[in-house]
């Protein structure tokens, strides 16, 4: 497979954001394939719809990280051991083995500098998306 300097460029970058990251023990890079994470890419494509009419969970800013990162946990069910997915670029998927969900919500908040994510999980397949857009922040969680 030959891989573009444009794909080699986003693997690199994709290593680099992740090595930034708290919380995780173990993380996989790679390309998506077009039949992988069908279901959960999806649903981010219907999040990100201006008009989307998904059910959401509203909160003012400023906020407190550590309350925005508990109700995230608390949605999820999830503290630790777990894997996460983030589609990085739109082509590359890396997979986090999570240690400490608190460790990792918070570096996400900081190397970001904001609070929008997204991250796929499967087992059960659920997408949670964090979006701020500067007068509040937009909490979407789907679960299939």
């Amino acid at each position: 497979m030959k891989i573009s300097l444009k794909e080699k460029l986003n693997l690199t970058k994709a290593k680099n954001y992740v090595t930034k990251l708290n919380g995780i023990s173990s993380f996989n890079i790679s390309f998506l394939n077009e039949n992988e994470f069908i279901w959960h890419r999806k649903m981010l494509m219907e999040i990100n719809k201006i008009d989307n009419n998904i059910k959401k969970k509203v909160f003012n800013l400023p906020i407190n990280r550590n309350v925005l990162m508990r109700e995230v946990e608390t949605i999820l069910n999830v503290k630790k051991d777990t894997i996460c997915n983030m589609f990085y670029y739109g082509d590359v998927c890396i997979s986090f083995y999570i240690e400490n969900f608190s460790d990792f919500l918070l570096s996400l908040f900081s190397i970001n500098r904001t609070y929008d994510f997204s991250l796929a999980l499967t087992s059960p397949d659920r997408v949670i998306v964090l979006s701020d857009n500067e007068y509040d922040i937009h909490l979407y969680y789907i679960k299939k």
